[in-house]
């Protein structure tokens, strides 16, 4: 803000944490956090506080954009009597990409804009504010050749990908001559509360039941680091997965996208790039049932959305390979 042509600065420092771990909520909240730094004074600090394991990702994406120091979240004091009483943790204001004490489940809104509200009070004035981060340069390629990506793990049974839907896909990219790079983790580092605690999340997947086409693929499943699946998505010539963290790590690149969406609409969960939502991107749901993208039709409806209120997750066989294939020849692939 300024007055008489002179700035006015209350704070040096501001503290962006992300208690959202996921990797798809937290490059979510990376826009809102780009704003913030390119409209704060440069003086001022911008702290960003993420998982562990994700904090050489988000420090890499972010450097294009200006300065940010990254920390490790299990060092944020979340009680606030104790960042009250001490600045050993740096001190200043803070920021948290959820609303204390949820109870609600962020289901017609796009997680970019859930992220501008709960970071900086605010709302993005445009598509180009809500894009994601692609400035940052890819390490070292390490697969030659062209090859489409397939993320196929999920974290809860209606985001599956399902051997059904997938093994058409796979013959399609290796019969059009592109080589199939899968990736994907048995244990996610992304914890869950309960009774006891936290738990990490074990991830899904049917890949396995594919046993006569994996021979045929590049299987590169648990040998990479985050910051090496990005450069797979950047050289990919695309990456086609089910709504997960590696299809919105893929929209921190330049590669083409399609994205398949089973619990949302498009309007709710899309990828934002080059001030477009549809920027070498095509999204893929479920058809011919009125379900479909339950969490982006209830409203106040406080459901765990992860689980299938019906309980058979039809969404998730509903999705045609048609439709992948279609999207692929109208990204020119």
């Amino acid at each position: 803000m300024y007055r008489n042509n002179e700035e006015l600065i209350l704070d040096d420092r501001m503290n962006f944490v992300c208690n959202h771990g996921a990797l798809g909520d937290v490059i979510t909240s990376l826009p809102a956090m780009i704003y913030g730094r390119q409209r704060r004074h440069p003086n001022t600090k911008m702290n960003v506080w993420v998982p562990g394991w994700q904090g050489a990702l988000v420090g890499h994406l972010l450097a294009p954009y200006g300065e940010f120091v990254i920390h490790d979240l299990k060092e944020f004091p979340f009680d606030k009597v104790t960042r009250k009483s001490t600045e050993d943790w740096g001190g200043g204001p803070v920021a948290i990409n959820s609303f204390l004490y949820n109870n609600h489940t962020r289901n017609r809104v796009s997680m970019i804009d859930f992220a501008f509200s709960c970071l900086l009070d605010s709302a993005p004035d445009n598509m180009n504010d809500r894009c994601y981060p692609i400035l940052a340069p890819f390490g070292p390629r390490t697969i030659e050749g062209k090859y489409i990506l397939i993320p196929t793990n999920a974290t809860s049974e209606n985001k599956m990908f399902r051997a059904v839907v997938m093994r058409p896909v796979i013959e399609w990219a290796l019969g059009a001559g592109y080589q199939v790079v899968l990736t994907g983790t048995r244990v996610s580092h992304t914890q869950v509360e309960e009774a006891n605690g936290l738990r990490p999340i074990v991830m899904l997947s049917e890949i396995d039941t594919l046993a006569d086409l994996l021979p045929r693929c590049i299987d590169m499943r648990e040998k990479t680091t985050l910051l090496e699946l990005r450069d797979l998505c950047g050289y990919a010539k695309a990456v086609i997965g089910v709504d997960g963290g590696t299809v919105h790590l893929a929209g921190t690149t330049a590669t083409s996208i399609v994205y398949a969406m089973t619990t949302t609409h498009p309007r709710h969960r899309f990828i934002p790039r080059m001030g477009s939502a549809h920027w070498k991107i095509r999204y893929v749901t479920p058809r011919d049932l009125e379900c479909a993208g339950c969490q982006s039709s209830w409203v106040l409806s406080y459901w765990d959305f992860t689980k299938c209120a019906y309980g058979d997750n039809k969404c998730t066989y509903q999705l045609y390979p048609e439709d992948f294939f279609n999207a692929l020849k109208e990204l020119n692939l």
